[in-house]
């Protein structure tokens, strides 16, 4: 019997990833009163080969809040905006240059609510098509970068980070890779992605680790 080629087992992924997502027109607009607290960002996952890399930026040191802070593209509602997978779009286009219609969009997941200014995130998942040229916005965005996924997943680099707010210091969980520390809300977001993702993962590794154990009795 073949063995399913990497690339089938990606689509594989992300299919069976899709499957566990909310489907993005079931999220509701904000309620009335509610949109100023309100935002959207987007996951983008870009395919490079046989992997998918999950895009984060870097805030712009000069911005008012979670300046030099990492993030994912997005941004808070527009009342114009006609849903919220329109704000995490328009916004994603604004920072980082993607358009839109190169956006594959999966779903969404959980929404999480910032620690400081309580307004209510929620997440999209969305695969970027061919390769497009990203380009940051430097009023907004200092930097964009990609973590592969098995790295995301790796505990080799997990870590810490010590956050200061007036005159405290609290040490919060962290990915650190690649001299990018991923923490606060943007951490959260993405342990509940992987948490999602991993099931499938397992499941694999499951099937493989059963079919290798029936070659080796036979």
């Amino acid at each position: 019997m073949n063995q399913p080629t990497e690339t089938e087992t990606v689509r594989s992924y992300l299919e069976n990833l899709r499957g566990r997502l909310r489907r993005a027109d079931s999220v509701p607009r904000p309620a009335p009163g509610t949109e100023k607290k309100s935002a959207a960002v987007l996951l983008p996952l870009l395919r490079h080969g046989d992997e998918l890399h999950l895009v984060y930026t870097r805030r712009s040191d000069h911005l008012a809040s979670h300046r030099g802070q990492v993030a994912f593209p997005g941004g808070r509602f527009d009342r114009r905006d006609p849903h919220l997978l329109a704000a995490a779009l328009r916004e994603a286009y604004e920072e980082i240059g993607l358009e839109p219609q190169s956006v594959e969009v999966l779903g969404s997941f959980k929404s999480y609510r910032t620690h400081s200014t309580k307004i209510l995130v929620t997440p999209f998942v969305g695969v970027v098509r061919g390769a497009p040229a990203l380009r940051a916005d430097p009023k907004e965005v200092a930097e964009i970068f990609e973590v592969p996924l098995p790295a995301l997943r790796d505990k080799h680099f997990r870590g810490y980070h010590d956050w200061r707010d007036n005159g405290y210091a609290t040490r919060r969980p962290a990915i650190i890779y690649g001299g990018q520390t991923i923490w606060g809300l943007t951490y959260s977001l993405t342990l509940a992605f992987l948490g999602l993702s991993m099931v499938e993962v397992a499941q694999r590794e499951s099937r493989s680790s059963v079919s290798q154990a029936r070659r080796a009795s036979s």
